[in-house]
């Protein structure tokens, strides 16, 4: 186990529980409070690494930003859902769940922590991170603007969202003709897809009754249209490169709430 995360384990219960759901607040009360000390303190912790304050990261809560890394998340090279990948390599290295929590998640050298708190920052500052050799022959990380030039030199105050020193359009333009081919491959309103998309990133179980009518269709219906709508989805993210940033997934989810029936909304709940 890694000596700075052991004094801090959430213990063995605490992830078996998340593994299942991929959501620190969805689990019982005594396991997410744990897990929520575990995480808010190695997400910190890199984001100082990185040379981002906590005031830079402002009202974002790193545990959702840890837990939204996982919806909807392919390995790098896209070809199985994050969750199957983790669930291979338990199995195949026969980890231990410590190993893997303290190991895999937040191990001081590879640890996915770096890759997800990486993200994180993209999507507060609106740069994009690279690697490159300095004149030690060391890789680090330097960072470049991905939009205007001057977004690099804006520092957002703690009461500001982030995303609005951005120009979302192109990504919500991205994401609408995405939601648009999915619909046509599975041959379903785009309403339709966007419930699905929305309540397996919230959640929402597919067989809620507001789902159903939404939807129009009964249990067994409604499961096979997720599966080939998120079959298609993860197909069809390939194709964006920041597909994979909490920022496209925070986008995603507010286009696919707005595009659900308004009953279906205020039946199970929503930002909007």
């Amino acid at each position: 186990m890694n000596g700075e995360e052991s004094g801090r384990y959430a213990g063995d219960s605490a992830w078996r529980e998340w593994f299942e759901i991929c959501s620190v607040e969805g689990c019982s009360a005594g396991n997410s409070a744990a897990l929520r000390r575990q995480v808010e303190s190695a997400m910190y912790s890199n984001l100082a690494k990185c040379g981002v304050s906590r005031d830079d990261a402002g009202a974002d809560d790193p545990v959702s930003v840890f837990d939204a890394y996982f919806r909807l998340k392919g390995t790098r090279d896209g070809k199985k859902p994050l969750k199957s990948y983790f669930a291979y390599r338990i199995e195949s290295e026969g980890l231990r769940m410590s190993d893997f929590a303290c190991g895999t998640l937040f191990g001081s050298g590879a640890g996915r922590v770096h890759d997800i708190v990486l993200d994180w920052i993209a999507s507060i500052k609106g740069w994009r991170p690279r690697k490159v050799k300095g004149a030690d022959g060391r890789r680090h990380i330097e960072w470049e603007s991905a939009g205007p030039e001057e977004i690099a030199s804006i520092e957002p105050s703690s009461g500001s969202d982030p995303a609005e020193l951005l120009d979302l359009e192109p990504m919500r333009r991205e994401i609408e003709e995405l939601l648009g081919r999915v619909s046509l491959a599975i041959k379903a309103e785009k309403s339709a897809v966007a419930s699905l998309l929305y309540a397996t990133a919230q959640d929402v179980p597919i067989t809620d009754a507001a789902i159903l009518e939404g939807l129009g269709t009964k249990k067994s219906r409604a499961y096979a249209m997720r599966d080939k709508a998120m079959s298609e989805f993860r197909k069809e993210a390939k194709t964006i490169e920041a597909a994979g940033s909490p920022l496209f997934g925070r986008v995603l989810l507010e286009i696919c709430e707005e595009s659900i029936p308004e009953s279906m909304r205020k039946r199970i709940g929503g930002a909007l």
